[in-house]
C-alpha cells in the first residue's frame, strides 16, 4: 500500500506572525503612497504651503513643504509604530481593532498630505477632499488580514 504524504499544517505561530506582518504592510501603505506622490509633486511646491484652514475653507497657517513633511512623518511613524506593535499583540480582538484605528489615522494624515500637498501644486482639483473621507476606509484592510480566531 501506498502511504500519503500529509503536509504539516502551519503553527499557530507561524500564521499569527504571517497575518501580523501583512497587516503592518497594509497599516504602511498608505505612507508609501503618500511619499511617492510628494516625491513626484515636489519640484512644484511653492516655498509656503497652507498647513491649516478656517472654518470657512481659508488657510490660517503656513509651513515649508520640508518642515511639515518631516512633521507628518514624525507623527505616522509614532502610529505606525502602534499599529505594527497590535497586530503582534496575544488579545487578537483587542490588537485588530487598535491596528485597524491607528492605520485609519494614519491613512487620513496621508490622504490630508497629500490634497494640501496636491492643491499647492496645482496636482489636483479642489474637489479632492473625498480623497481625505474615503482615507479611513483604509483601516478595514490590516483589520480583514488578522484573524479573530484565538490561538
Amino acid at each position: 500500500m501506498q502511504r500519503l504524504m500529509i503536509a504539516p499544517r502551519p503553527s499557530a505561530r507561524g500564521r499569527r506572525t504571517r497575518e501580523g506582518l501583512f497587516a503592518a504592510i497594509a497599516a504602511a501603505f498608505p505612507v508609501v503612497v503618500e511619499v511617492a506622490l510628494t516625491s513626484a509633486w515636489w519640484d512644484r511646491l511653492p516655498e509656503r504651503i497652507a498647513t491649516s484652514f478656517g472654518p470657512d475653507g481659508s488657510p490660517s497657517g503656513y509651513g515649508t513643504p520640508l518642515g511639515t513633511a518631516i512633521l507628518l512623518a514624525a507623527i505616522q511613524a509614532l502610529f505606525l509604530v502602534a499599529a505594527v506593535g497590535s497586530a503582534f499583540v496575544r488579545d487578537r480582538r483587542r490588537g485588530r481593532i487598535s491596528c485597524a484605528v491607528t492605520a485609519g489615522f494614519v491613512a487620513a494624515l496621508a490622504m490630508s498630505w497629500l490634497i494640501i500637498v496636491g492643491l499647492a501644486s496645482s496636482a489636483l482639483s479642489a474637489t479632492a477632499w473625498w480623497l481625505l473621507a474615503a482615507a479611513p476606509a483604509w483601516a478595514v484592510v490590516p483589520y480583514w488580514l488578522l484573524s479573530a480566531a484565538r490561538d
